[in-house]
């Protein structure tokens, strides 16, 4: 059984946000501030239990709330009404066991199956934050605030008043929900549920060192295996764990006789002062030692050298390698806790930003190897929630594991790339090869402009900073080089593939392309065909000459481009060809880069 859907309402950014889970691993991508970790923190309050504070509650929601909680307080909305008509924070999680055996044991899921018909094999499940307290409780926390002097008003100090309290007035319930009958539902408990995802969030702010002033993720996972009877524990290692237990038992044993001893000499040997005597009874010292706990919390990360046997501690290491390290020992503790459940559940886990720290090619890595690596830790596939902002993750996981974050004024929403996949077959190929290293950058950037070639691609920022300085964008608050643009090089034929992909993702897009040279051509079947025409030019004028034509055409480009970018926020595809003015400047300067005269003459001045 897998959890394949999750739709969360009405939290902070996600208003109405539906999220299709991937069997083995989800990434979540998009620029920054487009609740992707809101995701993860709504799914972790869930499940833990935890109540929500008035910031987790959406402001686009906030005005309505106000209005009928006021309503309620001048006794125009029945108490009844006003529970119904508030916009609470939910999330359904919707789990699909197809493919289980209709004679096996669904385990956790079991209580959340309410629907008798056997050909239903999805559970939907509903958890809820509603208002919890009764309508007495309700009226006598607001009633100073509302009224003054026996008179109504709605004032901020009721607002302040509902913020305050807002996690003791609603609480979390949690419902089983027939699929095939909305109505039809059945409350649970929350340890129902937590029993059903056992959760696991690590978090992109890590600590990575294995040091005294934090709790040792070495030494969390060597405590699991003391903690664990043999029977639960790994065939691989149970019997190493097995020596290791006896190895601290019996060291147990002799070091707490002979420091009994030993103190019990000492203690007497200081007798002088009357007691204990004769008549009284002999002192003795009996020392509580514990050498299973000395490891537990003693027990460090070092690297050791293969050749001189000599080792370093674990903050001698690169900061991407404790990282890993780390994470990798938070794996395998949450694997074990998972595998001694011994019941039939869905395990979530969560990595937000894996990237800290890492290198290029470990994030490769990194997102390549880590659903082997799961495989080899438990025998319960753990469906694997990721956030990055790393193109190189982006384009290692496969098109159909991708979900884009797009945010609007109306919230967030997560797109799933297989959606487009499949409405658009005949481009989704060429997509999948063309979104390489670079081309990701698209999922992460606030608007896009793409370029025909390499000499628009080196022209255009130098462009974009010399009309800024030269002020022909005007007096805009956020000029362009200071927001977050992708500017990527796709060739003059292939634009139009890449326009419903922008379409679907909701990025502002700007395409420059110029217009070339044509003539009729005769082709083989006799019919008049439309040919481009390549001729060399050689440009040999003086250099100030050149120099004013470049700044000529390079102001006439940048205010071209400034109207096709103020068009951009009106409509999602701005497309103009500047077949004058910019195509002649790209041109132009193509031909200066790649003219020898050129780089000789501005060698003999």
């Amino acid at each position: 059984m897998q959890l394949s859907k999750i739709r969360i309402k009405n939290y902070r950014l996600l208003i109405d946000a539906e999220l299709e889970v991937d069997p083995k691993t989800t990434l979540i991508v998009g620029r920054n501030n487009t609740a992707k970790t809101s995701c993860f923190s709504c799914i972790g309050n869930v499940l833990e239990g935890n109540s929500i504070s008035f910031n987790d509650y959406p402001l686009l929601r906030r005005e309505d709330f106000y209005t009928k909680i006021a309503l309620f307080m001048e006794k125009k909305l029945p108490y009844e009404d006003l529970c119904s008509q508030i916009e609470v924070t939910s999330i359904d999680f919707l789990v699909d066991y197809s493919l289980e055996d209709p004679d096996d044991n669904l385990g956790a899921l079991s209580p959340f199956i309410i629907d008798v018909d056997v050909d239903t094999t999805t559970a939907l499940i509903r958890a809820e934050y509603r208002l919890k307290t009764d309508e007495k409780t309700l009226w006598s926390l607001l009633e100073s605030s509302y009224y003054k002097d026996g008179t109504f008003s709605s004032n901020e100090e009721a607002h302040n008043i509902i913020a305050d309290n807002f996690g003791k007035l609603f609480g979390l319930t949690v419902y089983a929900i027939n699929p095939n009958n909305l109505e039809d539902k059945q409350v649970k408990s929350p340890k129902e549920l937590h029993d059903l995802f056992p959760f696991y969030f690590i978090p992109a702010e890590r600590v990575l060192g294995e040091d005294d002033t934090h709790n040792s993720s070495l030494g969390s996972l060597i405590s699991s295996f003391f903690d664990m009877s043999e029977a639960d524990l790994d065939p691989d290692v149970a019997e190493e764990i097995k020596r290791l237990r006896t190895l601290v038992e019996k060291a147990n044993k002799d070091v707490q006789k002979q420091s009994d001893e030993i103190l019990s000499a000492v203690v007497n040997s200081s007798i002088g002062f009357g007691y204990p005597n004769i008549e009284e009874l002999k002192l003795g010292v009996i020392t509580q030692l514990s050498i299973d706990d000395q490891i537990k919390n003693q027990t460090k990360l070092s690297y050791i050298s293969g050749t001189a046997n000599e080792s370093l501690p674990s903050s001698h290491n690169g900061l991407g390698y404790k990282n890993l390290i780390k994470m990798e020992f938070l794996l395998a503790a949450f694997a074990k806790d998972v595998e001694k459940r011994g019941v039939a559940c869905v395990p979530l886990l969560f990595i937000e930003e894996p990237e800290s720290h890492m290198h290029p090619q470990m994030q490769t890595a990194f997102a390549t190897y880590l659903e082997k690596f799961l495989g080899k830790l438990s025998t319960v596939q753990i469906q694997t929630f990721l956030t990055s902002h790393s193109a190189h993750i982006a384009n290692t996981m496969e098109f159909a594991k991708v979900r884009y974050a797009q945010k609007s004024n109306a919230g967030v929403i997560y797109k799933n790339l297989n959606t487009f996949a499949r409405a658009d077959p005949e481009n989704v190929d060429f997509i999948r090869k063309y979104l390489t290293l670079t081309k990701c950058d698209l999922f992460f950037a606030d608007k896009a402009i793409f370029v025909e070639g390499a000499s628009e691609r080196l022209l255009l920022p130098d462009m974009i900073e010399k009309c800024e300085t030269a002020g022909v964008f005007g007096s805009c608050k956020y000029p362009l080089s200071a927001q977050y643009y992708a500017l990527i090089e796709i060739g003059g034929a292939y634009a139009h593939k890449f326009i419903p992909f922008i379409d679907f993702l909701g990025v502002p897009c700007l395409i420059l392309t110029d217009l070339d040279s044509v003539a009729d051509r005769v082709g083989e079947s006799g019919k008049v065909v439309k040919k481009s025409v390549s001729r060399r030019v050689s440009l040999r004028l003086p250099l100030r000459s050149l120099a004013v034509q470049l700044a000529g055409t390079a102001l006439t480009f940048g205010s071209a481009y400034g109207v096709v970018l103020w068009a951009g926020y009106a409509s999602n595809i701005a497309q103009l060809a500047l077949a004058i003015p910019a195509g002649a400047a790209v041109y132009a300067a193509s031909l200066l880069i790649g003219d020898r005269n050129w780089f000789r003459l501005l060698k003999k001045r």
